[in-house]
């Protein structure tokens, strides 16, 4: 199998990108909103194009798309913020980063890649947003906008634990596979 071209959302520093080079994913594109954070991705990733700015911003998100494109991606890792939702920030199901899903799934339906990493806190499952003037979870509303052109595996609740790292953070991971790939 070649290696895929990755996009990183919400990629702050690139913890999460840390081993995906030796599972055969190369992250060519990463967006991350703050300049230090970015800057410092950047050094870590020299051949990554960072996009610095706010993805709810029409200009950076156009931005991202074209260099996504460009560069052929066929794999996006998303990371939306989960300070409106984590048990150690505010838990307050108002914050208008719960809604920055939004943008992600609509970059993964711009892009149509082949493979998506959604990760987050164990509460992103029972956080709720608002659409189209309904209320839906934000599982539920994933689903309602990827199904048709998606696989999803179970999603599964990992612990970092099961994993021999030293402490006890979970995390949602969705994993998304195009539906007119053959493996």
């Amino acid at each position: 199998m070649n290696r895929l071209q990755g996009l990183s959302l919400f990629a702050n520093v690139g913890i999460a990108e840390t081993y995906l080079s030796d599972c055969g994913i190369d992250i060519v594109v990463a967006n991350e909103i703050d300049p230090a954070r970015s800057k410092f991705y950047q050094h870590l990733y020299p051949k990554t194009d960072v996009i610095t700015g706010d993805i709810a911003n029409e200009e950076v998100f156009a931005q991202i798309l074209e260099s996504s494109r460009r560069r052929q991606v066929d794999f996006v890792i998303a990371t939306p913020p989960c300070q409106g939702m984590s048990l150690a920030g505010k838990r307050d199901p108002h914050d208008e980063r719960n809604q920055l899903i939004f943008y992600a799934i609509k970059m993964i339906q711009e892009l149509k890649p082949k493979y998506v990493l959604l990760e987050n806190v164990p509460q992103l499952l029972k956080t709720e947003i608002h659409v189209r003037e309904q209320t839906l979870m934000i599982p539920e509303y994933i689903h309602q906008e990827l199904e048709h052109d998606y696989n999803f595996a179970e999603q599964s609740l990992v612990s970092a634990m099961d994993y021999e790292v030293p402490q006890m953070r979970r995390r949602n991971i969705f994993l998304l596979s195009r539906k007119d790939l053959s493996y």
